[in-house]
């Protein structure tokens, strides 16, 4: 993955200021059930990264890159915190355990550069790095980001290839580019989840019974049943996970529903959604408005549904 000679001006701050990321740092528990934060690169935070780099990430791993020599990975480093918009991954008791680097190009695009510690690798956070450098990119106003790859690093190019990107010459070189159109990516984007949720609601009142709840979710295409207050105000929502066990058969809803739900605005944009559905392994949310009444339900079928119908 070598980092290109010929680079624009850091990415603008002024596009960069209503970046989600930024307001907002990606938070998710990777497949070790431990939780990782990705957040933008802020001055605190450079020892850190020298560190990652220096301690941790063995050197001429990856196109002879970090440098061997500790003061040409210090200047190496210094170079993406002076020239690029770095994101990175942190976890709660270990610090930062992963890195990406967006350098800006000519001709609206961005170079991405992307690495995780070895103890952190094969846990989810490069897919949750790429997936938020793609977002950072859109957002910013580019029109493509651009990588390499080793054709021998096929977990990197796995994970590249299930977010999005394709190949430029694949089977041509020991290095391969690959890019990401982020002008298809702005279609989808653009598409809000009041375009494609379902319009029929399915829902439970939290005095219901269980076995009311298994009926619902036997006779009807959903995943889960949102449960409702008098005031239709989400209070908790129920799977097939939690009606299984026999000894629950006899109980109200409200009893053995989860009460902590993620829900979503109809307002969201469906990138956003399918970000939610891969970070918190969630196969459908309930909508609500801004009084947090249920107003419809989406799921990972009515995306793929969509996506037969439309594309």
């Amino acid at each position: 993955m070598a980092i290109q000679q010929k680079k624009e001006t850091l990415m603008d701050s002024t596009n960069l200021d209503g970046c989600s990321i930024f307001s907002y740092p990606h938070a998710f528990v990777d497949r070790r059930n431990e939780p990782i934060l990705i957040m933008p690169l802020d001055e605190k935070k450079h020892g850190q990264l020298h560190s990652m780099y220096s301690d941790c990430v063995p050197r001429n791993t990856f196109n002879g890159l970090p440098p061997i020599k500790d003061e040409a990975c210090k200047k190496w480093v210094d170079d993406m915190i002076g020239n690029a918009t770095n994101l990175i991954a942190v976890s709660f008791e270990r610090g930062i355990v992963g890195h990406t680097a967006l350098f800006p190009m000519q001709n609206k695009m961005v170079e991405m550069i992307i690495v995780v510690t070895p103890q952190f690798q094969y846990r989810g956070i490069g897919t949750q790095l790429t997936q938020c450098s793609i977002q950072l990119a859109y957002e910013a106003g580019y029109g493509k980001v651009w990588l390499s790859v080793e054709m021998s690093n096929y977990v990197a190019r796995h994970i590249y290839l299930k977010c999005g990107f394709e190949y430029l010459n694949y089977g041509l070189e020991d290095e391969l580019d690959m890019t990401f159109d982020l002008q298809r990516y702005r279609e989808v984007a653009n598409i809000t989840v009041n375009d494609i949720m379902r319009g029929e609601i399915f829902s439970i009142h939290k005095n219901g019974s269980c076995k009311e709840a298994i009926g619902l979710l036997l006779k009807n295409p959903i995943e889960a049943l949102p449960v409702i207050d008098n005031e239709e105000k989400i209070v908790g929502i129920i799977s097939e996970t939690d009606l299984i066990k026999e000894v629950n058969l006899d109980k109200k809803v409200n009893t053995i529903m989860t009460r902590e739900v993620l829900t979503i605005r109809n307002t969201y944009t469906l990138d956003k959604v399918i970000r939610l559905c891969q970070s918190r392994k969630i196969r459908c949310f309930p909508v609500v408005d801004k009084e947090n009444k249920l107003i419809g339900v989406i799921g990972r079928k009515d995306i793929l549904s969509y996506y037969d119908r439309e594309l």
